[in-house]
């Protein structure tokens, strides 16, 4: 994101250099060519950078993958802006002194061909993880640019685009030597066709989406400059220079979450949540400042740039919202390698904006910024309606619009809590209980969380507000019970905490490890029986999942096989219980009590997977009361006063298996919350319980009743 901001700031001085040295006319036909330029170099792409960010760091041949992408971008290049200098009498007469001189056409093929690569190598440094020599490439030559158009003054319209596009030359020979002398790159005149087989099917779907992506970025200024003049293109490209320094910010993003994603998908819910989390924190602000800044910012071009195009410019600011989501989907799309989604998603957008504009065209630029606004709000339509589609396909229950954000995958579909994308919602709905229950009670009972407060998709969190505590982080204030609460695998002794036990119960004290390791440890000794196998010595299926809780990341993997380090590996419990779908058993502890069970059935095809439907049932229903004494058992050994337990029944033997426990657990599960018959139940036996073990006496002998 640094290094598309360098760049977008050193292009803001480099156009505001060369609004004052040349006239808009001038400004409007380079801005066009170099539009033209950028489509050339992005399309002759091929889809190989999107393919060398999936493949490449876990290529054992390297060099070749590297010659055969460069080699054939490169010719790609050369044939499109060859073309394209032959044809330009036709598709942009005020373009056609490059066809009448034979220097000017030479030139716009080769930087056409310098710069397609180089942004092909950005990818690879993407690839790689080594993101910081396209900071420090792109910053270089991007410096450099600023001082070029003093050398081209009297040049004109070409003498712009020869600045911009030396300055992309310097970046690409700067790229090959990092890749020569960093990467140990050997450069060679080969094309090597098992590699082109192998990403050639990937990269063409993708080559085809990206035909989609770059096709209005390169016609709209030919449309303008045809229909509306070369000011109004002037006009439009500044405009479009300085909105991109808003649209970096989702654009670099979501970019840095596919790479991260292919690198490492176990990871990829928690890029998820800090790809979320990022957007949000750059670019309201940032958002903010255009929309009310933005008029100044283009006086610095000039009265006309201001008075012409400041509508637009607003019009294109809000529209970053609907770009934001759109190319989210996009990354959902890519790492999940549904590339027909991406190809009708990007065409949708294309064919809108091209159709919209000529029907707008009318109205100016304003009718452009118009156009903008629909197809990208069609193109997250088309976005949402495919995704739905893609799980429909799947058997799989189709969430609702607030789920999408917040949907990570792993070969295939993970979910996070629904209420981590709506939290205001929850909050709203909490907090209007919260008021309710307290209008019924004199005494609102207060409770510490340490060191961490519940957020509004924990249960603790739902369950305080209804019943009307008051919840404080502060340990210097007064409080009827303390929860020792923080939402990690492994927790450290807390000073306070420990300060605090030695006059008062603290819930959850002792609950300080609930690593998979740890939990099979203690389930063995308690049962004795377990899940644990050596993927060295054990012969067939068994499940593979992060030793560190809350990932999601289980798979069947084949043994024998060598182990990953922070992994665990367990025999596969299978839990079927007909109509193609599994079952587990997410068993609810408080004190000594389980109040309840929790049925949650799963596809049999990906037992993993979010949950279709889910039942609460009577605890003597589902388990045993011996298995009722051993899980309380296990529950103590593990320090646990109050959390879930996730458990499978094996559908051959009936014995009972603990994989998973939680001290700080979240919910409801999505599709609880839209059952108007098990939420209530849900909910209400929830907090009965807590209050039941809780907060009765002593906690409460000298209080009312709640």
């Amino acid at each position: 994101m640094l290094a598309t901001a360098v760049m977008s700031v050193f292009g803001f001085i480099f156009w505001l250099l060369v609004a004052r040295l040349f006239t808009t006319e001038e400004v409007g036909l380079a801005a066009t060519l170099l539009s033209v330029m950028s489509m050339t170099s992005a399309l002759s792409l091929a889809g190989f950078d999107t393919a060398i960010i999936r493949f490449l760091a876990h290529d054992e041949n390297r060099n070749a993958v590297l010659n055969t992408s460069i080699i054939l971008v490169g010719l790609v290049a050369l044939i499109l802006s060859s073309v394209f200098v032959l044809a330009v009498d036709h598709i942009s007469p005020s373009l056609s002194f490059l066809h009448e001189t034979p220097g000017a056409a030479i030139a716009f093929v080769c930087f056409s061909v310098m710069a397609a690569v180089n942004i092909l190598t950005d990818a690879v440094f993407l690839s790689f993880r080594q993101t910081k020599y396209s900071l420090i490439i792109d910053s270089t030559f991007s410096a450099i640019k600023v001082g070029l158009p003093f050398a081209f003054i009297g040049w004109g319209a070409f003498g712009i685009f020869t600045a911009a596009a030396i300055a992309q030359s310097i970046g690409f020979v700067l790229s090959i030597l990092v890749l020569v002398r960093t990467f140990a790159y050997r450069p060679r005149f080969i094309i090597d066709r098992t590699v082109l087989a192998r990403v050639w099917r990937y990269s063409a779907g993708n080559y085809l989406s990206d035909i989609f992506t770059f096709l209005p970025s390169a016609l709209l200024p030919v449309i303008i400059v045809n229909h509306l003049g070369a000011n109004d293109s002037a006009y439009f490209y500044i405009i479009m220079m300085i909105v991109g320094l808003l649209y970096v910010i989702p654009s670099s993003v979501t970019r840095s979450l596919f790479a991260e994603g292919s690198y490492d998908e176990a990871k990829i819910p928690q890029h998820i949540r800090h790809t979320l989390r990022t957007i949000t924190t750059f670019l309201i602000p940032a958002m903010a400042i255009l929309y009310f800044g933005g008029g100044y910012l283009l006086l610095l071009f000039g009265k006309d740039y201001s008075s012409e195009g400041v509508s637009f410019l607003r019009i294109m600011t809000l529209v970053s919202i609907l770009v934001t989501t759109s190319m989210f989907f996009a990354a959902l799309f890519r790492l999940t390698h549904n590339v027909r989604g991406l190809i009708l998603r990007n065409a949708a957008y294309a064919l809108s904006i091209i159709g919209c504009t000529y029907l707008l065209l009318p109205y100016g630029l304003t009718g452009v910024g118009v156009a903008y606004a629909f197809a990208n709000l069609v193109a997250t339509v088309v976005s949402y309606l495919l995704y739905v589609q893609d799980r429909d396909a799947r058997g799989i229950h189709t969430p609702s619009l607030a789920h999408m954000i917040t949907h990570a995958y792993q070969q295939g579909t993970i979910w996070i809590s629904e209420e981590i994308a709506s939290p205001l919602t929850t909050i709203l709905t909490s907090k209007t209980h919260a008021f309710r229950a307290r209008q019924q009670h004199t005494y609102h009972p207060s409770i510490l969380f340490y060191p961490e407060l519940p957020k509004s998709y924990h249960i603790l969190y739902k369950v305080c507000h209804r019943l009307g505590y008051r919840i404080t982080n502060n340990p210097s204030k007064h409080s009827d019970l303390i929860i020792a609460f923080e939402d990690t695998t492994y927790r450290t002794p807390n000073p306070v905490l420990e300060q605090l036990k030695q006059t008062r119960r603290i819930i959850n004290i002792d609950s300080c490890d609930i690593s998979k390791e740890y939990v099979e440890e203690v389930f063995q000794d308690v049962f004795g029986y377990g899940m644990k196998i050596d993927p060295r010595t054990h012969t067939g299926t068994c499940v593979q999942k992060s030793n560190t809780n809350a990932l999601h990341d289980g798979k069947v993997i084949t043994c024998p096989t060598e182990p990953k380090e922070g992994y665990v590996y367990q025999k596969l419990i299978e839990s079927d219980c007909g109509k193609d779908e599994a079952m587990d058993l997410r068993i609810y502890v408080f004190n000594n009590t389980i109040p309840f069970v929790l049925k949650r059935y799963k596809s049999i095809h990906d037992r993993f997977d979010r949950t279709l439907r889910a039942v609460c049932v009577a605890t003597l229903d589902v388990l045993t009361e011996e298995e009722v004494r051993l899980v309380v058992t296990f529950s103590q050994r593990m320090g646990l006063d109050y959390g879930e337990l996730d458990a499978l029944r094996c559908s051959e033997t009936g014995i009972l298996y603990i994989v998973d426990v939680n001290n700080t657990p979240a919910g409801p599960l999505s599709v609880l919350r839209k059952d108007v018959e098990e939420f209530p139940k849900w909910i209400g036996t929830l907090c009965d319980t807590f209050v039941s073990e809780f907060a009765r006496p002593p906690f409460m002998e000298h209080k009312k009743r709640i």
